[in-house]
Parts: structure tokens; sequence; C-alpha cells
């Protein structure tokens, strides 16, 4: 499991801040945020699993809440260094660039995981979106009343196909 000290300075260099695990939406948020980062080959030792809003770690949201409710636990990571800091600093920030402005878009980030996770499952990361969208329907009927889901489809299909290891 991540060292929440690590996840802290992660979350800093992001520019995430302190997690505020007062409402849902940040929750899921964080989740899918630390999913697609450790999906892009930046492994953080969380395992996720497919739950009611798609990919989730319990270990994760329970260090997050740790990290929420220390007084010291994120504000002291500034001394944090990583071996090879640099460039895990960089790696960071383009996947920051990568999520634009898709990292405060919850339904958003809920559908790419969702499609994601699938498509690894399923298909081996081969699968066309037409038949990812019937499974992430099938496997989360809800969402098909979410205005303009087939748009948010699409641009997470289109940005699933961009999506690589940093």
């Amino acid at each position: 499991m991540a060292n929440k000290t690590v996840l802290s300075k992660v979350l800093e260099i992001m520019e995430l801040g302190k997690p505020d695990m007062s409402t849902f939406d940040n929750r899921i948020r964080l989740q899918k945020i630390i999913y697609l980062l450790q999906s892009s080959g930046m492994s953080m030792g969380y395992g996720y699993n497919w739950y009611v809003k798609g990919p989730y770690s319990s270990p994760l949201t329970h260090d997050l809440y740790e990290i929420a409710e220390s007084t010291e636990i994120y504000e002291n990571n500034e001394n944090i260094k990583f071996k090879d800091h640099e460039k895990i600093v960089s790696n960071l920030e383009k996947f920051r660039v990568f999520l634009g402005e898709y990292a405060d878009n919850v339904k958003y980030l809920e559908v790419f995981t969702s499609i994601h996770y699938i498509n690894e499952a399923m298909f081996s990361g081969k699968g066309d979106q037409a038949r990812l969208k019937d499974k992430l329907l099938e496997a989360k009927p809800s969402l098909g009343d979410t205005p303009n889901i087939d748009d948010i489809i699409s641009k997470a299909y289109e940005k699933l196909q961009t999506f690589s290891k940093i």
C-alpha cells in the first residue's frame, strides 16, 4: 500500500491540495484521478475493484481520510523528494495536463475510469466504442439517465485512445 506521505506529496504536486473528503463528489473525484494515475504507469500500490461508481479502492479512501484529518501528514510533505524526483514531477505535470478540464468533472471521470476498467478487464485494452458503451450501460444502467451520456462516452473514448503510460 502507498505511503500516506507519498500520496499527500503526489496530491500537492498535481495541485489537488489536501483532500477534502466532505462530499461524495470529492471522494469520487480523488478515487478516479488516482486510479487513472496508476493506470498510466505510476504505481502507488492501491488495488481497485468494481463498485457502484466504477473502479474503487477502499485502502485509498482510508488513506485519503487520514490525510484529510491529519494536521501533519499533508503539511509536512515539503521535504519529500522522490528518487528521480524531477522525472516524477514532470510525469505528474504531464498527467495533470492530460486530465485538463476534465479533472473536476466527476461524471466524466466516472465514465472514463469505468470504460478504462471495462476495456482492460473484458477486452484486453482493445474494445471499440460501441461494445464499451454497451458494457458500461449494462454494468451501470443508471448512467443511461445522465443528460448527454452519449457525448460523455464519446469524449471518454477519444481520451482513452490517447491514454498512455507516463
